[in-house]
């Protein structure tokens, strides 16, 4: 190998290093939380059904600018349960697993239907160990089944797509958001009463950078509709069968 060759491979690694340390440690955007709490559906007749939300900041749409405008409500709104939803969201944007973990404690999960969790995108990004999240994510299933009939979960996004991330750094950042993905859906598959939401059949729409916000990191309201409509089907499913596991 000459030295030029040498020279080029090593600023490469460099570089690339850089990258990483700048993923794993640098503060990502936070244009503010928008809390989702509220009825939905309030003008359908019936007994609300109480959802609780927990998760990243994929459930409460930074830079957006009313709680309808993020995905979960956006879906919410388009599935015929014929009563009303009563929407508790104890999402924090930044949030990893461990994040959820610990604020458990103060979520009231008594007369709860149903829980949606929306979490792994951070700890893919910020170098999470995977073993470390698999274990961590089935103890958080596993606490939250104890309690409520049914866990609605989201799988992972293409993280490669997001427009702010330095190039280069798209291919790694997406390959852990795959392994990532794949680790969420292997955790669900073990838990009955976990309904996966796969939001991985919007990841193409996210080729075009107008779905993201003016920090090129967190979704427009246009993509949170992307999100919705991959999400409903199963959001209803879910959803069904906690009316039923309540009967």
């Amino acid at each position: 190998m000459s030295r030029a060759v040498a020279a080029a491979t090593a600023a490469m690694g460099i570089t690339l290093t850089a990258e990483v340390l700048w993923a794993a440690h640098r503060p990502l955007p936070r244009p503010g939380d928008i809390d989702t709490s509220g009825m939905v559906n309030a003008e359908r007749d019936g007994t609300p059904m109480r959802v609780v939300v927990l998760g990243d900041s994929s459930l409460t749409g930074p830079g957006l600018t009313s709680p309808d405008d993020v995905w979960v409500r956006q879906a919410l709104m388009t599935v015929d349960l014929g009563r009303p939803v009563d929407l508790i969201s104890y999402a924090v944007g930044g949030s990893r697993v461990a994040d959820v973990v610990r604020r458990l404690d103060d979520v009231d999960l008594i007369g709860v239907d149903a829980v949606i969790l929306s979490v792994g995108s951070n700890d893919a990004i910020h170098g999470t160990g995977v073993r470390r999240f698999a274990r961590t994510y089935d103890a958080l299933l596993a606490r939250l089944l104890a309690e409520v009939p049914v866990v609605a979960l989201t799988n992972i996004g293409d993280l490669g797509r997001i427009a702010r991330l330095p190039r280069p750094l798209r291919q790694i950042i997406g390959r852990r958001g795959r392994t990532f993905c794949r680790t969420v859906e292997r955790v669900a598959a073990g838990h009955r009463r976990a309904v996966l939401l796969d939001v991985t059949p919007s990841n193409h729409w996210f080729r075009d950078r107008s779905l993201f916000g003016p920090d090129l990191f967190h979704p427009t309201r246009a993509g949170h509709t992307k999100w919705a409509e991959v999400a409903a089907p199963c959001l209803l499913l879910a959803l069904c069968r906690a009316e039923v596991a309540g009967v």
